[in-house]
């Protein structure tokens, strides 16, 4: 008789913080991506802003609370996550190698995406 334990990702989590959620990212992430010689440094979020930063100095920004729905899509580089009403040169997270790792930093980014969705505005510029 074989004996199983289930140990649920941390992402599934739903009372993760936003810092325990984005060092989730940051782990799998760097681990997920792959293309040509760039590696990911870190990947932040400031306010709704999710920044990637490239180790060639490079860095993508996305709103990350718009009211849209994230899928997953299928690319020469691998996976990509991006809002569906967005084309497919405006992803948030690219060249992940496997379909379960970026199902996985779907996830996480929804729920990063409802966290800061319920914050309380702390720029007293931000619109």
């Amino acid at each position: 008789m074989a004996i199983g334990i289930v140990m649920p990702t941390i992402a599934q989590n739903a009372n993760l913080n936003k810092q325990q959620t984005m060092a989730y990212i940051n782990k799998l992430y760097k681990t997920a991506y792959r293309y040509k010689e760039t590696k990911i440094d870190t990947v932040t979020v400031d306010g709704k802003v999710l920044t990637v930063f490239l180790s060639s100095g490079q860095h993508f920004r996305s709103d990350i609370a718009k009211a849209d729905v994230l899928v997953i899509a299928k690319v020469k580089s691998g996976y990509q996550i991006r809002f569906k009403s967005s084309p497919s040169t405006e992803e948030i997270l690219w060249a992940i190698q496997t379909e379960d790792d970026a199902k996985r930093l779907k996830n996480a980014l929804e729920h990063l995406g409802r966290l800061v969705k319920k914050e309380k505005k702390t720029d007293p510029f931000a619109g």
